[in-house]
Parts: structure tokens; C-alpha cells; sequence
């Protein structure tokens, strides 16, 4: 099998010298026969990553290579990282990046070196042309994947058979827990609160908050809360999930965990007043900031927890937010509830819809007992979507140094032209309303301008987009 290592370029000679004699010693060593065909796009037009790429790939099948690595100029592969054929799917390989302190940048990281068969080329086809500039077009490839069935997508180990749920119509849906002796002031002191939901977004009414998107305010619509300076648990127009609380002094405590609309979550809160600790779990796992997928858990908080008194819970919405607060109203389904009167451990996390505890089990969703309007009652079977992550192999690399043009202090470093292919990825693609056969390496037009023999085992191909 022979590998075609394909590279887009443009004015990265110092890497260039770098990337060739390190990468091919490499993969001679482990017995890789290989090609380098670095794609240098000449013209005055912004850069295009997926482009260079898709014409590099090209190349690389018309010589006779079997399968292909997009590659980052300035990735270099250390140890035992491996090159050889992707047999089932693709491959994704920088997964403990120097840059990172050797770990993976984030759990749907998909950029650095990717292996594939020209087969897997075919069924994705390839990259995008139309991200310009930076960013997203690896992400587009990552969806592809996924929309192919390519990737390592896993679901919880818990049935829920014919299990009933609340829908929301997000206009003018609630449901209320009514008051009890137990539910008084619980989120004042030590307690774990389970709650099994799907949100979705409601574009009509809100626009998705992005990071490009200077004038979209973030708007949060309530899955559980308690009024008066509201406690609980929200989605919110950036595809989060998000946990508020407050201590006596009146402080603000906020933490947040990615999650995609459309999806059943498993939604998980532990509150330590001993410990002054928060805990926000997805799946039964703690959200790990390092990962890129939330804000840090466990969370110190200061002071002690705002007292509420005998409160009533309600779901789908807060009666302390005005009728013309965007998010008045939540748009989705509520499937449980369960509420502890202690912290749970992280361990016992894990097991909370195994074999949940009735031990200091204060709350759990009785349907019937809900004070409810416009709400609609469904019974499904349900699946609770863990990850949609890439099929990876373990891959050791030395980031060289570079000027970061990704997200530096919250903003896109380039702009509006990464906003706008933030804008392409997240409305159209993952939407699913662009035609992602129409656009990659079938479709990739340019005018080739020469190739040139940098060694026996590198090309520079020139071309104009």
C-alpha cells in the first residue's frame, strides 16, 4: 500500500524544510512507502485549505498511491505514531499534540493528519472548496464522516423502553412540581439533581449565538428552575446546556457543557455545600474544560447558597422572566426528574439511571402529579447519544511554532471570514441542507501551473484557484 502525504502551502518554507526530511525519516522507518505532494496555491485569492488538499489528493490517486494523510505543515510525527491503511474508516492521528501538552486540543478534533482510503475519499467526497481563509473545513470533513457513517458514534448502556416524556412547544408550554416539605429550600444545602431532556433550538425566534456572531446575544431557555433569582438548568441559542446557582451574597455561579439540539442528554448536577463545591455532569461524565467541551468542573464556589424557602419547580419555562423575553419558553422534551437531598460521589454518578438510590431520593417525575399547560404526553423507546467523536489511532506530534489563527481571546483571529465559515459549518452543514456531493474533490477547479520535484519523494504542485 502506498501512502500519498498530502499538504496544502502557501509561504511556510521554514516548516517546509522542517516537514520533509523529519516526516519522511518517519515514515521510513516504519516501513511506509510514501509520496509528498504539497498543493501551493500561487493566485492573490484568500487560502483554501480544503481546496489544496482536495488537489493534492488527486495527485496522489492518479500516481498510483492507495490512500491519503491530509497533513498540517507543522505537525511532525514522534514515537510510534502510526501511517499505515485505514482498513474500515478513517483515521484520524494527532491526537496528543505538543502544543496541547500531548493531549487531543478537543473531543471532536479532527485536524492535524487524517488518514484515508481512496474509497473513504469517495463516499465523503473529500473536502469542501468553499470555506476561504481559516477554520472549519476539517470540521466539515469530521460531519461528512459522521453523515457517511464513519464515525465512532456511541450511545449510553441504559434502556429506555416505552418511556414517557413532556414535549415543549417553546411558545407557550410549562409543567410545575408542586410544593413539598422535602423539595423546601434543597437547593440551599447539599444535593444532586438527575434530569433526562432533548432541547432543541428555536432559530425563527432566536438566532444560534456563534462566536462570529458580534450581535446575537446569548439567550437561555429553562429546562428546570426555581424563581427568584433563578436556579436550574437551561440550553441555550450556543448549543449548550448550562447549570446557574447563587450564594447569599447574591453572586452569580455559571457553568456550561456542549451539547448539540436533537439530542437526549443525561443531565447531571451535584452541588457539595460542605466542600463549596459544583458538579455538572453529561452521560454521567464530568465536563473537562481542558477538552474544550465546557467550563471547569468541579467548580469553588464562595459563600454560602442562597436560601429560596418553599418554592414551586417548574419545567419549560420561569415565571420571574417577562412574556417578551425570547427565552420565556423552552422548545423540547422532558423525559425524568430525580432529586437527592446529598452529593452524590462521581463514582455513584455513573449508576443514576442503573440503579438510582432511594436513599435521600426527595423528587422523582410523577407525570400525572404536574400542574401542566399545552404540554404533551409521548411514550418512546429512546436512545441517549454518548459521543460523535472520529475513529482515532494514538498519534505523538511536535507542533512547530506558528502564528495561532484560531480563537484567540474569544474571537476568530481572521475575522469575518472565519465567522462566515463558522456560519457555513454550523447552519448548513450539520443542518443538513448542504449538498455535500456537490462540493469536494469531484467538483475542485483550478489551473495547474507546473509541479516541481523537490526530492525523489516530495512535489510542489502550483496552482490557481
Amino acid at each position: 500500500m502506498k501512502l500519498g502525504v498530502c499538504v496544502p502551502y502557501r509561504n511556510r518554507e521554514e516548516h517546509l524544510n522542517k516537514f520533509i526530511p523529519r516526516v519522511g525519516k518517519h515514515l521510513k522507518e516504519h516501513g511506509i512507502d510514501f509520496q509528498m505532494y504539497f498543493c501551493h496555491q500561487v493566485d492573490d485569492k484568500l487560502f483554501n485549505r480544503g481546496a489544496t488538499k482536495n488537489i493534492a489528493a488527486k495527485h496522489a490517486f492518479e500516481d498510483g498511491c492507495d490512500y491519503v494523510v491530509w497533513h498540517d505543515i507543522d505537525m511532525i510525527p514522534e514515537g510510534d505514531t502510526d501511517y499505515s491503511f485505514p482498513d474500515k474508516h478513517p483515521i484520524h492521528l494527532a491526537t496528543n499534540i505538543s502544543q496541547m501538552d500531548y493531549r487531543l486540543k478537543y473531543h471532536e478534533y479532527f485536524g492535524g493528519a487524517v488518514l484515508f482510503s481512496k474509497e473513504q475519499v469517495e463516499k465523503t467526497n473529500g473536502y469542501s472548496n468553499d470555506y476561504w481563509d481559516w477554520g472549519m473545513e476539517d470540521d466539515d470533513l469530521f460531519w461528512r464522516c459522521h453523515l457517511e457513517g464513519m464515525t465512532n458514534d456511541t450511545y449510553l448502556d441504559i434502556p429506555f423502553t416505552k418511556k414517557k416524556y413532556l414535549k415543549f412547544n417553546g411558545i407557550d408550554s410549562w409543567a410545575k412540581i408542586k410544593k413539598s416539605r422535602e423539595l423546601r429550600d434543597f437547593n440551599s444545602k447539599s444535593h444532586t439533581i438527575s434530569v433526562l431532556c432533548r432541547a432543541f433550538q428555536i432559530p425563527d425566534k432566536v438566532p444560534p449565538h456563534l462566536i462570529g456572531a458580534k450581535d446575537t446575544p446569548y439567550v437561555e431557555f429553562p429546562i428546570l428552575r426555581v424563581p427568584g433569582y433563578d436556579y436550574g438548568i437551561s440550553f441555550n441559542n450556543s448549543r449548550a446546556l448550562s447549570l446557574q446557582y447563587w450564594n447569599s451574597f447574591n453572586q452569580h455561579n455559571y457553568m456550561w457543557l456542549k451539547r448539540y439540539d436533537n439530542q437526549w442528554s443525561w443531565v447531571t448536577v451535584v452541588i457539595d455545600e460542605k466542600l463549596q463545591l459544583s458538579h455538572f455532569y453529561l452521560n454521567g461524565t464530568e465536563v473537562d474544560s481542558k477538552a474544550g467541551v465546557g467550563s471547569e468542573s468541579p467548580w469553588k464556589y464562595t459563600g454560602k447558597l442562597k436560601k429560596y424557602g418553599l418554592k414551586e419547580i417548574y419545567l419549560g419555562t420561569s415565571p420571574g422572566l417577562e412574556d417578551s423575553n425570547p427565552g420565556k419558553f423552552f422548545k423540547g422534551d422532558i423525559a425524568d426528574v430525580k432529586i437527592w437531598d446529598y452529593a452524590f460521589k462521581p463514582n455513584d454518578v455513573k449508576l443514576l439511571h442503573k440503579e438510582f438510590p432511594l436513599e435521600g431520593l426527595i423528587y422523582k417525575l410523577d407525570i400525572d402529579d404536574l400542574i401542566k399547560n399545552n404540554i404533551e404526553v409521548v411514550t418512546e423507546d429512546l436512545k441517549v447519544p454518548n459521543s460523535i467523536i472520529p475513529h482515532r489511532r494514538k498519534g505523538m506530534y511536535d507542533c512547530l511554532p506558528h502564528i495561532d489563527e484560531g480563537l484567540v481571546n474569544g474571537k476568530w483571529a481572521k475575522g469575518e471570514t472565519t465567522a462566515r465559515n463558522e456560519r457555513r459549518y454550523v447552519l448548513e452543514m450539520q443542518k443538513g441542507t448542504w449538498k455535500y456531493k456537490e462540493d469536494g474533490i469531484k467538483q475542485v477547479k483550478y489551473n495547474l501551473k507546473g509541479i516541481k520535484t523537490l526530492t525523489p519523494n516530495a512535489k510542489m504542485i502550483n496552482v490557481e484557484l
